[in-house]
């Protein structure tokens, strides 16, 4: 059987923060600009993350 590299979980658990802050973004009436700059950045952290985490598991 094959393991799935804990990369690939911490991916999901991102893509998830990220669509349930988006939705409770969106349902709470918050501004577009606000609920934009908001995933803008939690996009950018995220992408940071999993290249730090890439990056571990690569030993660079």
């Amino acid at each position: 059987m094959r393991r799935i590299p804990a990369l690939a979980y911490l991916a999901g658990a991102l893509l998830v923060f990220w669509l349930l802050l988006a939705t409770v973004m969106i349902i709470s009436g918050f501004p577009f600009i606000v609920v934009t700059l908001s995933l803008s950045s939690d996009l950018m952290i995220s992408l940071f993350i999993l290249g730090l985490a890439w990056a571990y598991q690569k030993n660079l």
